[in-house]
């Protein structure tokens, strides 16, 4: 059990809570441990944790489906931000104040017959008083709003599909419609063949920590704080790890969002330096575009926003602003000794045209204002191409391989590295590659899906190269 804080601040905010009662929550300090305040529905759980040196925790469980829907730690520096941020976590509680319905997606070629599938089991639902919620999709936005939803269930003309969509969507629980049910509209079936798909499964909001073999070798250095935004699903994830003198990793947290903003990346500054005082480098690993510590992400609200100017002079300490895509290569190569040569095509999250980040001859290639990588700017993804094609498996195949094509064609890389959740199978794509280019100068492909730890190692590994190059 914590001790009280010293801090008038803490003190204050602590009991601020305890008076943000409502009848739509339970509020009370939890018996075992007074330094949780508890914040309770039937659906979820919300917890206030005082840790020492005035480091507060906020965090929200779904009880249904036992996922972390926010998740955080701040160190208390004014009663305005910390009041803010419980005021964030309350929004998740609300949102949970009644039992969440079962979200389940129907998809067919089309959407039209199971259209007409999901308003019968609707009607029915709410006839019975089950709590589910049915919508209907065609395939060709299926994987794009899949992530909102907790069953897929897939009509029979798509059911040839059902392996795929397991490898895509794995997280998830799929469905097969039996012909003969969807044929006759056999909502009593449906409801059956739910039951037993609905029961949860435990989910930790910690992030998996793998410690990665460094073959590049570097000097003894500072400890480094990296901090990498990585979005996922209808949520931001803020990774953050310390890395010592000798690349061990010492500390390891992530905050769950449903949106970002700088605030965040401070309350994980505010936190790590309150453990550990002696850093003094510090990594930020973001998508877009990044010139001389300015960021350009449109769909974030960064528009050549200063962050580098901003987080070095209230902290007064070395930050380094990194690609995503440059940090995963740089990553990657550095835990490798067989390529001297690396294209990495990052596809984050189901319907993006994602970054490209590059190694040639041990250096990583950035380019005139650092927009090398920027496929955004092909003509192929600008004009030529329909955006459809990367909502689906078969049209996904066609974009990444005529990306992989202009990599080829320009830098050679000797490997690619992809992270693209809509490519299940690497030989396909090296046939379609094959359609632009010939197959003897078609590289290796090899395709990854936990980006989050060469990402962090790759932005330590630029930090420890900025300071070695001051």
């Amino acid at each position: 059990m914590s001790q009280p804080s010293d801090n008038a601040l803490v003190r204050q905010f602590r009991q601020w809570v305890l008076t943000q009662t409502s009848s739509g929550y339970k509020l009370y300090v939890n018996e075992k441990d007074e330094s949780v305040i508890v914040v309770e529905t039937d659906y979820c759980r919300g917890e206030v944790t005082f840790f020492p040196m005035d480091i507060i925790q906020l965090s929200v469980l779904n009880l249904v489906s036992n996922r972390h829907e926010f998740y955080l730690h701040f160190q208390m520096h004014t009663l305005e931000h910390a009041m803010k941020l419980f005021g964030e976590m309350l929004e998740s509680v609300k949102e949970l104040t009644v039992r969440p319905p079962v979200k389940v997606l129907l998809s067919c070629t089309s959407g039209l017959t199971t259209g007409f599938f999901a308003q019968k089991l609707n009607e029915s639902a709410e006839l019975l008083s089950l709590n589910y919620e049915f919508t209907a999709v065609s395939y060709g936005n299926l994987y794009h709003v899949a992530g909102q939803y907790d069953i897929i269930l897939l009509a029979p003309q798509i059911s040839y599909i059902y392996e795929k969509v397991q490898k895509i969507l794995p997280d998830k629980k799929i469905y097969k419609i039996p012909p003969k049910i969807f044929a006759t509209y056999d909502v009593k079936s449906v409801f059956t063949d739910l039951e037993p798909l609905i029961c949860p499964e435990k989910v930790s909001h910690r992030p998996h920590v793998r410690q990665l073999p460094l073959k590049q070798q570097l000097k003894p250095h500072v400890q480094v704080l990296t901090i990498a935004l990585i979005r996922d699903n209808d949520h931001f994830l803020l990774a953050s790890r310390i890395y010592n003198e000798h690349n061990d990793i010492t500390f390891d947290e992530v905050s769950i969002k449903p949106k970002i903003c700088m605030e965040d990346v401070c309350d994980i500054c505010d936190t790590a330096f309150a453990i550990y005082p002696d850093i003094q480098l510090v990594g930020l690993s973001m998508p877009g575009i990044i010139d001389e510590g300015r960021i350009t992400l449109p769909t974030q609200g960064f528009h050549e926003s200063d962050v580098l100017d901003s987080l070095s002079h209230k902290y007064s300490r070395k930050f380094i602003l990194s690609n995503d895509a440059n940090c995963i290569a740089v990553g990657y190569y550095a835990s490798q000794d067989k390529y001297n040569s690396v294209s990495f095509l990052f596809q984050p999250y189901i319907g993006s045209t994602g970054g490209v980040g590059s190694i040639h001859n041990g250096q990583l290639i950035e380019g005139y204002k650092h927009v090398a990588g920027e496929i955004q700017y092909l003509p192929i993804i600008m004009g030529s191409q329909d955006p459809s094609l990367r909502m689906t498996p078969e049209g996904s195949l066609t974009w990444v391989a005529q990306s992989l094509a202009a990599i080829i064609s320009i830098l050679g890389p000797e490997m690619i590295l992809l992270s693209c959740k809509l490519i299940v199978e690497a030989k396909a794509l090296v046939h379609e590659v094959g359609r632009y280019i010939p197959k003897q100068y078609i590289p290796e492909i090899i395709q990854i899906d936990n980006v989050k730890d060469y990402m962090m190692l790759g932005q330590m590994i630029l930090c420890t190269e900025a300071m070695e190059n001051r």
